[in-house]
C-alpha cells in the first residue's frame, strides 16, 4: 500500500531534531509495510521523496509561499494516487482542506492528521512578544490573528474530509470533531551510542542541544549556575553548560545573558552538531536538559524530541512539564517547576552524583526507550485507531 506523509517542515540546521523525527516516522511506516511518499521544503523548493528519489519543485520567496507550497501538494495529488495519508501540520488553513478533499477524491481511505504540539493558538499569540524591533509587533500581531481566525474557520469543515487526529501535548479525544488519539514522540534507539559517561567527580556538565529558542528558558539554567556559584562552597563541584545548536536570532541574547551573569569560563557554544561529534558530547556530560519553558507556551503537557534522545543515549535528564511516558518517576528523569524560577543547581548536582553512582542506570535507560518510545509501535497503535 502507498502512504503519503505530507509536512510543510523546512530542513534546515535549525529544525535538525524535527526533521529527524520525520525520517524515523517514514522508516517507520516503511517497517509497516507501506511505501512512503513524504515532503520537506528547502532552498525555495517543495520536495518530494519516494525510496531514493525526489522531486523538487520551484517555489519563489515572498508572500504566501505556505499556500504555493500547498498549491504544488495539489499538483502533485493529480497525479499520484495513495490509501492512506498522514499530514504533520501546525494548523487548519483552507489549503489544508482542498489538499484532505482532494485526497478524498483520489480515493484515499484513511486521511491522518497530526499536531505536534497541541494546544497550539495560544502558542502564536505568545511568539509575538519575541518579535523585534517592537515596532513590528503590531504588524505580526495582525497576522498571527489572521491566521488564529483561518484556522477556526477551517477547522470546522476538517470532519469532512479527514477521519482521524493525532495529538502530541495536553489530551484531548476530539480534533475539530475528528476522533483523537493522544501519542507521545517516539525515536530509533539504535540511531544513538551509548553514552556511557566517566566523569570527572569534581565537574558536572549539563547539555542542552534544543537550541535557543525562547521556550526552551535555558536562562533558567544560567540564573541557577550564577546563583550556585555565589553560594559553592570550595569541596563542591564545578557547574559547566554546554550549548549545542542555536537560533542565530536568538543567539546574541543568550550570550548577554552569559555575559551579564559573568559566566563566560562555564558556558560554551558548540553549534550544530550530528552523528559522532554529537554522541562525544553526550559522552561528556552528566546530565541533558529538556525544554525548561513550557510555561510560555501556555503548555503543561510536553513530549520532547529532546528527552526521548537523551533517553536513546542512556545520558539522564532534566525536564520541566508533564510527560505521560515519564509517569512514576523513573531514576533517570528529573523534573524541575514548569515556571520562571531558577533551576536549582544544588539539587541538580545531587542528582547527577545519585546518577554516577548507579552504574546500571544509563542501560536501565536505553532499554525504557526502547519500550515506550519505539516509533514502528506507536504508528501501528495510530494506524489501529484510524481503522486501517
Amino acid at each position: 500500500m502507498k502512504l503519503f506523509y505530507l509536512t510543510f517542515q523546512e530542513d534546515a540546521e535549525l529544525y535538525l531534531g524535527v526533521t529527524r523525527k520525520i525520517e524515523w516516522q517514514v522508516r517507520a511506516f516503511e517497517q509497516l509495510g507501506y511505501k512512503v511518499t513524504h515532503t520537506l521544503w528547502k532552498n525555495e523548493c517543495f520536495i518530494f521523496f519516494q525510496g531514493g528519489e525526489t522531486l523538487s519543485v520551484p517555489v519563489t520567496r515572498g508572500f504566501r509561499r505556505m499556500h504555493r507550497f500547498s498549491q504544488a501538494a495539489l499538483d502533485y495529488l493529480t497525479d499520484h494516487r495513495f490509501d492512506v495519508a498522514y499530514l504533520r501540520l501546525d494548523r487548519i488553513s483552507f489549503d489544508v482542506i482542498r489538499i484532505c478533499r482532494k485526497l478524498k477524491e483520489n480515493g484515499t481511505r484513511r486521511v491522518i492528521v497530526e499536531i505536534p504540539n497541541y494546544p497550539y493558538i495560544m502558542d502564536y499569540l505568545r511568539s509575538v512578544k519575541g518579535v523585534r524591533p517592537i515596532q513590528r509587533q503590531a504588524v505580526t500581531l495582525l497576522k498571527v490573528l489572521c491566521t488564529a481566525a483561518q484556522d477556526r474557520l477551517a477547522g470546522c469543515r476538517l470532519r469532512e474530509c479527514a477521519d482521524a487526529a493525532v495529538l502530541i501535548g495536553d489530551r484531548s479525544d476530539r480534533f475539530f470533531g475528528l476522533p483523537a488519539v493522544n501519542i507521545t514522540n517516539g525515536v530509533n534507539v539504535d540511531e544513538f551510542s551509548f553514552a556511557r559517561h566517566q566523569g570527572d567527580s569534581g565537574e558536572i556538565v549539563l547539555v542542552g542541544v534544543a537550541g535557543t529558542l525562547w521556550w526552551q528558558a535555558y536562562d533558567r539554567v544560567l540564573e541557577g549556575m550564577r546563583v550556585y556559584r555565589e553560594r559553592k562552597k570550595p569541596e563542591d563541584p564545578r557547574v559547566r553548560f554546554v550549548l549545542v545548536g542555536g537560533d542565530r536570532k536568538e543567539m546574541p541574547a543568550f550570550l548577554e545573558d552569559v555575559r551579564s551573569r559573568g559566566l563566560e569560563e562555564d558556558v560554551e557554544c558548540r553549534g550544530f552538531l550530528r552523528g559522532e561529534e554529537l554522541m562525544r558530547v553526550y559522552a561528556s556530560a552528566d546530565l541533558g536538559v529538556s525544554s525548561l519553558g513550557c510555561y510560555r507556551r501556555g503548555l503543561t503537557r510536553c513530549s520532547s524530541l529532546k528527552a526521548r534522545e537523551y533517553c536513546a543515549a542512556g545520558l539522564p535528564f532534566l525536564y520541566a512539564y508533564e510527560d505521560d511516558a515519564l509517569d512514576g518517576n523513573p531514576p533517570f528523569a528529573l523534573r524541575l517547576p514548569n515556571d520562571s524560577s531558577a533551576v536549582d543547581i544544588g539539587r541538580t548536582v545531587e542528582f547527577a552524583l545519585r546518577c554516577r553512582d548507579d552504574p546500571s542506570l544509563s542501560e536501565q535507560e536505553r532499554e525504557f526507550a526502547r519500550r515506550n518510545y519505539d516509533w514502528k509501535t506507536i504508528l501501528g497503535q495510530v494506524l489501529a485507531f484510524a481503522g486501517v
